[in-house]
This record gives structure tokens, sequence and C-alpha cells, in this order.
């Protein structure tokens, strides 16, 4: 679970970094200020598809653990 609490804790600081570089473009509307906004975007966007493949594994464990139950389940019913 470490690897995973650090995946969101770079998701979070990275919303953090796009939230105050999204204030300095909206008060100063400067070409560097929208470079940065679009920066963090983008390293949110790359963090949220990693953080959308760890969960996905997760969920085909789950799946695959619940699936070897119900068979051992059926297969003691049979027996």
């Amino acid at each position: 679970m470490h690897q995973d609490e650090d995946l969101h804790d770079k998701i979070m600081y990275a919303f953090r970094q796009y939230f105050e570089a999204n204030q300095r473009w909206l008060s100063k509307g400067t070409r560097r200020a929208g470079m940065d906004v679009r920066f963090w975007l983008n390293e949110i966007k790359k963090l949220c598809i990693e953080r959308r493949k760890v969960v996905m594994d997760w969920r085909y464990d789950l799946n695959e653990k619940t699936k070897i139950k119900k068979a051992q389940k059926n297969q003691a019913d049979k027996d």
C-alpha cells in the first residue's frame, strides 16, 4: 500500500501546483503562467493514468480471488 500512498501524494502535490499556477495565470495572464498551468495539467494526467492502472489491477486481483473462492465453495458443496 506504500506505493499507493506515494502515488496519491504525488497527485495531490501536482494538483496544488496546478492550483497555484492557475491562480497566477488568472491574475497575470502571462504566457509563462499559461505554460505552467498546462505543464501541471499534463503531470496530473500522467499520474491519473498511472493511478487508474493501480486501481484496475486491484480490481482484477479481487475478481480473481472471488472467482477462486466461489469455485472452492462450489467444489465443497459437491463433496
